[in-house]
C-alpha cells in the first residue's frame, strides 16, 4: 500500500514549510483545506491495496476493484477504511503531529480496510458515514437485523442495485462475519461489540443522533488502540 504514504510525505512537506507557518498566522482555516486536497483517496487508486485485499478475500482484483461472483453475476467491489482523515484530524483538535500518525496507523493495517459492493449511490460504503458517522460496530448491529428480517435504518443501501444481490450469498449473519472477516467486532456469540465502551459489552439497539454522535471519540479511542490527548 503506498497511496497513503504518498500522501503523508506531501502532508509533512506542507507543515515543515513556510507557506504553512504563513496560513497559520494569517488564515489557519485553509490549513485542513490544503490537507484535504494533498491527500489522494486511497481506496479509489492505490493498486497494492486491491492486491492486498484480493488476497485477505481470496478474490480477483481488477485495477481499482476486486470482482465476485453470486451464480454468474458479476460484483464489482470497492474499498473502504474504517476511519477517514478528516475524521481524526477533528478528533485530534487538528493537531498534526498526533493526526498523521493516527491515519498512518490505520491505512497501514489491512485489517483496517472492508469490501463493499460499487455501484450507484446509496452503497454501503457511503451510508454508513449518513447514518452511523462510520461506526462499524454498528453498522454490523444494523446489518445482523437486517439478517433477522427487520427493516433497518441502512436498508436503503442492502436493496440497492447490486448489494442486494451480494447480501444474499450469506447464508447468515454469521456466515457474512466469518467470510467477510469480521470476527474481531463479535464475541462467541456473534454478539456486535460497542467499541464506544471497549469493556465487551455489545450493541443491543440502534445507535443514533445525539447517543451517536457523542460516542465517537470513544469509539476512535478505540479504534486506534490509545487514548486520545486532549
Amino acid at each position: 500500500m503506498k497511496v497513503h504514504k504518498e500522501n503523508i510525505k506531501r502532508c509533512e512537506s506542507f507543515y515543515k514549510s513556510d507557506f504553512y507557518n504563513e496560513l497559520l498566522k494569517c488564515n489557519p482555516e485553509f490549513i485542513e483545506v490544503i490537507f484535504t486536497e494533498l491527500c489522494l483517496d486511497a481506496d479509489a487508486c492505490d493498486i497494492e491495496l486491491y492486491q492486498e485485499l484480493a488476497e485477505k478475500f481470496g478474490l480477483v482484483p481488477k485495477k481499482y476493484y476486486l470482482i465476485d461472483y453470486v451464480g454468474k453475476e458479476e460484483i464489482l467491489l470497492s474499498a473502504d477504511v474504517i476511519c477517514g482523515r478528516k475524521q481524526l484530524a477533528k478528533i485530534r483538535n487538528y493537531n498534526f503531529d498526533f493526526w498523521i500518525k493516527d491515519y498512518e496507523n490505520i491505512r497501514s493495517n489491512i485489517d483496517h480496510h472492508f469490501i463493499w459492493p460499487k455501484h450507484k449511490l446509496p452503497t454501503i460504503n457511503t451510508y454508513r458515514y449518513q447514518i452511523y458517522k462510520d461506526r462499524i460496530d454498528c453498522l454490523l448491529y444494523d446489518l445482523k437485523q437486517f439478517y433477522r428480517g427487520e427493516e433497518t435504518p441502512m436498508l436503503k443501501a442492502y436493496q440497492n442495485d447490486k448489494t442486494a444481490v451480494w447480501l444474499k450469498k450469506f447464508l447468515s449473519f454469521e456466515d457474512f462475519i466469518v467470510k467477510m472477516k469480521f470476527n474481531k467486532f463479535v464475541n462467541e456469540n456473534f454478539e456486535v461489540l460497542d467499541l464506544s465502551k471497549n469493556d465487551g459489552s455489545i450493541i443491543r439497539k440502534y445507535i443514533r443522533g445525539n447517543e451517536l454522535i457523542d460516542s465517537i471519540p470513544a469509539y476512535i479511542e478505540t479504534i486506534l488502540g490509545d487514548y486520545i490527548k486532549r
